[in-house]
């Protein structure tokens, strides 16, 4: 409840910069969805610009347009979210097939990260022969499996966040650029 009126609080001059501090920490999931959902509308349908800053990087994703990450003191890491996320995706790929393995076990390569779930089974594979993806949809197009998608596997925020603050951003170990100018 305090942190709702923390929020509500601030909002009473309408400022058109908001400023919050882990506006989510400590609420149940009822409050803590109640909560983000003012700060989208507030962002989205009145403009407002907000700052938030958390530990919580799940609600930093779904909340965020743009990102930055700071580690002693400095920006290590400043751009939209989608940007931020599609610079460390790798030459990884995820094929999702109706039903399970069946057939297609013998196609799927060493290292790969198979996930059946219900209905469906999912095969990540780890990126290192680009020939892999191909094998494998040619084993579901032999095999005559449903094809349900082919995604580029793409990291999540706290992968990143842990490989920017381990490896540094545009350092001089291979890492990438991950800051540009704000908008």
């Amino acid at each position: 409840m305090q942190q709702k009126v923390a929020v509500a609080a601030a909002l009473i001059t309408d400022p058109p910069v908001i400023l919050l501090d882990e506006p989510t920490l400590g609420l149940d999931v009822a409050a803590a969805r109640t909560v983000k959902d003012w700060i989208t509308r507030l962002a989205r349908d009145e403009g407002k610009a907000v700052v938030l800053t958390t530990h919580q990087l799940e609600t930093a994703r779904e909340l965020s347009d743009r990102i930055a990450v700071i580690t002693e003191g400095e920006i290590i890491a400043d751009l939209p979210t989608g940007r931020l996320l599609d610079r460390y995706a790798e030459n990884r790929y995820t094929v999702t097939v109706a039903g399970p393995l069946g057939g297609l076990e013998g196609a799927v390569s060493e290292g790969s990260h198979v996930d059946t779930r219900g209905d469906s089974t999912s095969i990540t594979l780890p990126g290192d022969n680009p020939d892999d993806l191909y094998k494998l949809l040619a084993h579901v197009q032999w095999h005559e499996a449903r094809l349900l998608s082919v995604d580029q596997a793409r990291p999540g925020l706290e992968e990143v966040f842990l490989r920017l603050i381990n490896d540094g951003a545009g350092s001089s170990d291979g890492a990438p650029d991950a800051k540009e100018p704000a908008a």
